[in-house]
């Protein structure tokens, strides 16, 4: 169940529309919420800013339970990991990650004339799909990742179609999910 409920925290940061420059931490509490849930939680940053300088921890933009000393605000165009997780000491650890850009949200027209945000997630890679318990996603969560896997498969087939075996393993890795 634990791998399930990192996956729904994952989504749901992945899903998030949010105004346009808004603190991490807000962020981050819609992302461990689906955790929370199930009486779970993590000790760590959900997520970072990636490309200034090369550097992968991209200091000043942060996605965390901790105030960000900084003060910068998430906003368009910046790109952020996704990283939700879950640990026990001793056994096991597990984390999703991958990398996203916010992107105004163009289908939100506010009445309070405020620009809102979304994220795309720009990593292209399957999430593991076997560990998933799939009664505890709904419908929308799967509708998420399947759209997802959809897009990677379409974005790497090209690049893998002539590698047999590569290839099988992206049609078994992004095969729709069904409830």
């Amino acid at each position: 169940a634990c791998y399930t409920y990192v996956l729904k925290a994952h989504i749901a940061l992945a899903r998030a529309v949010f105004p346009d420059k808004i603190e991490g931490v807000k962020l981050d509490a819609i992302t461990r919420a689906p955790l929370w849930q199930a009486g779970l939680d993590y000790r760590h940053g959900t997520g970072h800013g990636v490309g200034a300088f090369l550097n992968v921890h991209e200091k000043g933009v942060l996605l965390s339970f901790r105030l960000n000393p900084n003060g910068l605000l998430i906003q368009d165009g910046m790109i952020l990991s996704n990283e939700p997780g879950y640990y026990e000491d001793g056994n096991f650890g597990i984390r999703i990650e991958s990398l996203m850009v916010a992107k105004k949200a163009t289908h939100i027209t506010s009445p309070l004339g405020k620009d809102f945000c979304e994220f795309e997630t720009i990593t292209m890679a399957p999430i593991q799909q076997k560990l998933i318990e799939k009664t505890l996603l709904d419908q929308g969560e799967a509708d998420w990742l399947n759209a997802y896997h959809h897009k990677v498969h379409e974005k790497l087939k090209p690049l893998l179609e002539s590698d047999a075996q590569a290839y099988a393993y992206l049609v078994r890795e992004t095969a729709p999910l069904s409830l």
